[in-house]
């Protein structure tokens, strides 16, 4: 048994699971991946990147994705449904 559980397998409130530590990490990216790519659209809007191939739209597309998951991520992070249709099961 690990040191960090408990008999019962649980994890004492203080420390968190490897599980809520990835889900925690990858929040994290994503939250960070949404931020660069919001920066990047401004640029583009001021007219201070040029586009590479990509198209303004396509940008914003990524943006709107990610923005949804973040939003789901954290509406089960709060212990709420995140409107995945199976009672957030997952």
């Amino acid at each position: 048994m690990s040191t960090n559980q408990t008999q019962h397998g649980a994890y004492p409130a203080s420390e968190a699971s490897p599980e809520q530590v990835l889900a925690d990490e990858y929040l994290d990216r994503l939250q960070q991946q949404f931020e660069l790519l919001q920066q990047r659209i401004r640029r583009v809007e001021a007219g201070s990147e040029p586009l590479d191939g990509s198209s303004l739209r396509a940008l914003e597309m990524r943006r709107e994705g990610l923005e949804l998951e973040l939003e789901r991520l954290r509406k089960r992070a709060a212990g709420k449904c995140c409107g995945c249709g199976g009672a957030c099961r997952g």
